[in-house]
């Protein structure tokens, strides 16, 4: 398609741009995006979790100038900001400065989300034009984007189920690229500059960004290789010094806590079969692809598109054939075959995301390529109209895709004859959630929460949503949040333990003591068992909803023997009453950078199932002393 030269094709084609921003603006509003405008952090699903690691970012930079803390609220007391919300960086980061300008924190959370779902146009568009796709080519590749955020099963459950800073990531990734592209060939400073600071703030958004890019990228520099001069060398490496430089605070502490890493391969880890399975619209792995109906018909039309369009540019020795068309190819591949390397700690189905989004610009351009060359012009009488016949179907089939996501507005099918429903949606199964944003908040538990916490003892919480959210939304110390956390000091959750909830009668009052439980709230999914009301170590304390609450009969306090009390908080243990002739043991997870005062030492003490262990004070301590996070690491 030509350039826009007169006024009438420029009309014509803003007219066309607010068509596709109206298109995502209305979808965005239908799928719940009101509930972004609020003060209050959207909740619910990963997206709990993610409020608690922006949160406690927001409390170490204002509270003590860093970005991490000691966190006493948390699974006994757990680094909080380092390993484990790597692709938290840049939403905390968006948190705390929307804050410091004067908006709520809940707000300021929310910002971040926003970012995603505006950014799906401008970001798209911006990509093709760089990548040098004419203006048409990339808003149809930006619409094109918009159906596949909103109705791709994958992308859907991505920033539905909170893994918005990999959607944003699968976004801004074009950025870098194109400028990187465009500085290959014109070698204009701005270009590298521009390249340096998107690299480097698509790294702090997702760092898995690395893996996005590293082909085409690579592709890139390897051609460009022979005719840069020095010059062009170091600016090369100064991308990368720069990218290393904006993430390196983060680098940094995630490397001096490497040692309690664990296994991330649990979920978006598939195999080739996947792929078959994504072709058919077949749902068999939901912790790889998502607890959603496989929906991957517009995934698969961007990909097959895609590798159109690489094929013509390769046929035509265009430059981008190996750089695009490769990088769509090796995410594709990547994305089914990682798991079966060490690449699988990625959680590789991933990369098949922004291969979706690369491959709505490809396809836009193909679709440019075909309007300017006339190339259906050509095409035979009966060739057209068979096009033209199987068009019908196909255009039919991607309405059914985006009908799932619009379950709740179908009609209901009619009664049987004998006036029983049929157990049926109009999708022709069972009802399905409508996979939009909602209220997730449960500020009746949280409200019990904070009347029962006298600072004593901890709640164990099922449901790692519920967990992270008492967590962020209370001063109690919660024993549960995400079972799955890549941290050592997850194995002291009881449910990561115990997944279905069941131990022997000493392992459970062995635990309890432990970690000085002195609540439990469980699910109606739990509680719908008589072990919980039968247990002799429990007493029912509420019924909460859809969640109800226990009383442990005898619990233990923070300090294992002796007498004493303890007052904790974000980065301190403080302790009172001691007997400073006796050893005192805290039920706290012990952590290399804590440091004790006045006059005292910090032993780390092994715990039966828990590889981190706990922290005791040696004998010959004051009455009274105080352990904090100094933040210094042993030499």
């Amino acid at each position: 398609m030509k350039a826009l030269r007169t006024p009438r094709e420029r009309v014509r084609f803003a007219v066309a741009v607010l068509v596709v921003l109206a298109m995502q603006v209305g979808l965005f509003f239908y799928f719940g995006g009101a509930f972004l405008f609020s003060d209050v952090p959207y909740a619910g699903l990963d997206f709990d979790t993610h409020i608690t690691q922006a949160y406690r970012v927001v409390e170490g930079l204002e509270g003590f100038n860093r970005t991490w803390v000691y966190d006493v609220q948390l699974l006994a007391g757990a680094p909080n900001g380092v390993i484990f919300d790597a692709d938290n960086k840049g939403w905390s980061l968006v948190t705390y400065a929307g804050k410091q300008l004067g908006l709520s924190q809940g707000f300021s959370f929310n910002l971040f989300i926003l970012a995603a779902h505006a950014g799906v146009v401008p970001l798209v568009y911006a990509g093709g034009r760089l990548l040098r796709v004419g203006p048409w080519g990339s808003l149809l590749a930006a619409a094109f984007a918009v159906l596949y955020w909103n109705f791709d099963s994958w992308s859907h459950w991505c920033w539905y189920v909170g893994m918005i800073a990999y959607g944003l990531a699968s976004l801004v990734f074009v950025l870098p690229l194109g400028f990187f592209y465009r500085w290959c060939d014109e070698r204009k400073p701005w270009q590298l500059v521009a390249t340096a600071v998107s690299l480097a703030l698509a790294h702090l958004v997702h760092p898995y960004t690395f893996f996005i890019l590293v082909f085409p990228m690579l592709a890139l520099y390897v051609r460009a290789f022979p005719s840069l001069r020095l010059r062009g060398q170091l600016g090369v490496f100064g991308v990368v010094a720069c990218v290393l430089l904006v993430n390196g605070y983060w680098l940094i502490d995630a490397a001096r806590f490497w040692h309690y890493i664990l296994d991330s391969s649990l979920f978006a880890n598939t195999g080739p079969k996947s792929a078959v399975w994504d072709l058919l619209n077949i749902l068999v792995e939901p912790a790889a692809t998502g607890i959603i109906g496989k929906r991957a018909v517009f995934r698969t039309l961007a990909l097959l598109g895609g590798l159109s369009m690489t094929l013509v540019w390769w046929r035509r020795g265009d430059p981008r054939a190996l750089p695009l068309g490769g990088g769509l190819v090796t995410l594709v591949v990547f994305g089914y075959l990682g798991g079966w390397t060490p690449l699988a700690q990625t959680q590789p189905y991933r990369n098949l995301l922004p291969a979706g989004f690369l491959g709505c610009i490809l396809t836009g351009a193909l679709i440019e390529f075909a309007v300017r060359e006339r190339v259906f012009a050509r095409f035979s009488k009966g060739a057209r109209w068979t096009v033209a016949l199987v068009s019908v179907p196909a255009s039919l089939l991607l309405v059914h895709e985006a009908l799932y996501y619009f379950i709740e507005d179908l009609p209901t099918p009619a009664k049987l004859p004998h006036g029983e429903a049929a157990q049926l949606s109009a999708m022709g199964f069972p009802q399905h959630a409508p996979y939009d944003y909602g209220d997730w908040h449960v500020d009746p538990i949280a409200e019990w929460v904070r009347e029962k916490d006298d600072g004593s003892g901890r709640f164990l919480v099922e449901g790692w949503s519920w967990g992270e959210q008492l967590a962020w939304k209370t001063d109690a110390q919660i024993m549960g949040g995400f079972i799955w956390r890549n941290l050592q000091h997850s194995w002291s959750n009881f449910f990561r333990r115990r997944p279905q909830g069941i131990a022997s009668p000493q392992e459970w009052q062995q635990y309890l003591d432990t970690y000085a439980i002195h609540w439990v709230i469980v699910t109606s999914a739990r509680y719908a068992s008589p072990w919980w009301d039968h247990n002799p170590t429990l007493e029912k304390a509420a019924d909460l909803g859809d969640f109800r609450a226990y009383r442990v009969r005898k619990p233990t306090g923070f300090i294992v023997k002796g007498p004493g009390r303890v007052a904790a908080s974000t980065n301190r243990i403080e302790v009172y009453g001691t007997d400073p002739a006796q050893p005192v043991r805290l039920r706290y997870h012990w952590l290399e950078t804590l440091r004790c005062l006045p006059d005292c030492t910090i032993e780390r003490v092994t715990v039966p199932g828990d590889p981190v262990g706990f922290i005791e004070v040696a004998a010959g301590h004051p009455k009274d002393f105080l352990v904090f996070n100094k933040y210094a690491f042993p030499n």
